[in-house]
């Protein structure tokens, strides 16, 4: 009976030492992120700007600023990398579970933007594009890379709450099992992020912008994902400059918007659509978010079929192991068909809000191209 033990405990032992083994390898296989599609060169730089929603103790934040380059010269700079140093650490994203080695290693991930490379004339419209609550800037590269490539400045200051170690000097870690907040904490970090976007888009038009690019800040989006959805709203609110939102996947702020935007979800989310389902999401947050977009209604409001919360972004590009798979968010739509759906649908209304049309008059193409994209009736 002993001997039988025995051998079933390392019968265990060796498959889990073979599980780690194959979970090592396909973390760290390369990934690159899908190629921007339009004309222009993409450049990246990281800077530091003083903060809408500043403390004593930090006045100025990072921000990540991706943007058409010069076609030509930009081939002699450098290949950014997707984290750069300093950026990643113990604590960061994807999720803080306590599980990072069974998620995808990000030092493997190459993106395709050049560091610092010379801007392309300008000027520029502008998106400036808010982040979710506890997720990294990185993880939203290939919107960032695929909107600069199209001619816009895609900036993006990075919040307090970002899981990040933020390289200005302030190290930072993050719970390894975030709550999620309440309806209360969400209005005032939506409030607070609103300020950042405003601030943001000041540093671009400022005597000494922080990326020598030349911006027409009368043409401005601002867009989010999750909490920085409703912060985009809010702000373009407050903005006179701003054209309209893109609101991704995020909760309505307190008042109905005024400016045109588009809430685009998940299929299955209670941020966009009736009935719902948010998994591992308190009942009262869940019930808070549909009380929130009947009282708020956004202007038009489109869904993707298939995706997940965590979808809007990188991570449906990431590897992530078994059993921590299903509780990734990211839906069962194949990463590179949500990202052909989510780019295209952001180009085509980042388009029409620029030159002040009714949001989705003009598809990003038939319905038989995009079957995943289905607008809902205003």
């Amino acid at each position: 009976m002993v001997y039988r033990a025995g051998l079933a405990a390392m019968a265990i032992i060796a498959l889990l030492l073979g599980y780690v083994v194959v979970v090592g390898v396909l973390r760290s296989r390369p990934l690159t992120l899908p190629a921007p599609s339009g004309p222009f060169p993409v450049g990246r730089a990281i800077v530091t700007v003083a903060a809408g929603s500043a403390t004593p103790d930090e006045p100025r934040r990072a921000a990540w600023v991706w943007y058409p380059a010069r076609p030509g010269s930009a081939d002699e700079a450098p290949r950014v990398d997707y984290v750069p140093d300093g950026w990643s650490g113990p604590g960061t994203l994807p999720p803080t579970v306590g599980l990072g080695w069974l998620l995808q290693d990000v030092g493997a991930v190459t993106s395709w933007a050049r560091r610092d490379a010379p801007p392309a004339p300008g000027p520029a419209p502008v998106v400036v594009l808010a982040p979710g609550f506890e997720t990294a800037p990185w993880m939203y590269t290939t919107l960032g890379e695929e909107l600069a490539s199209h001619g816009r400045v895609v900036a993006l200051l990075v919040p307090p709450t970002t899981p990040a170690r933020v390289v200005d000097g302030i190290p930072r870690t993050s719970p390894t099992a975030p709550a999620t907040p309440t309806g209360a904490e969400v209005d005032t970090l939506i409030g607070r992020q609103a300020a950042d976007m405003t601030a943001l888009l000041n540093a671009f038009t400022s005597a000494d912008p922080p990326v020598p690019v030349t911006v027409d800040a009368r043409r401005t989006v601002f867009a989010g994902h999750s909490l920085g959805g409703g912060a985009a709203v809010r702000a373009c609110e407050l903005e006179p400059r701003c054209v309209g939102s893109i609101n991704m996947d995020g909760p309505q702020p307190d008042r109905a918007p005024t400016k045109p935007e588009l809430l685009l979800g998940s299929d299955r989310s209670c941020a966009a659509v009736t009935p719902c389902a948010e998994d591992g999401a308190p009942r009262a947050y869940t019930d808070w978010l549909v009380q929130r977009r009947v009282g708020s209604p956004p202007t038009s409001t489109a869904t993707i079929t298939g995706a997940g919360h965590n979808a809007f972004g990188d991570a449906g590009h990431y590897f992530v192991a078994p059993p921590v798979g299903a509780a990734a968010g990211v839906g069962d739509i194949p990463a590179h068909r949500m990202h052909v759906v989510l780019t295209r649908t952001l180009d085509t209304t980042i388009d029409e809000l620029l030159h002040n049309g009714p949001i989705g008059h003009a598809e990003p193409g038939s319905a038989t191209d995009l079957p995943e994209l289905v607008r809902l009736p205003d």
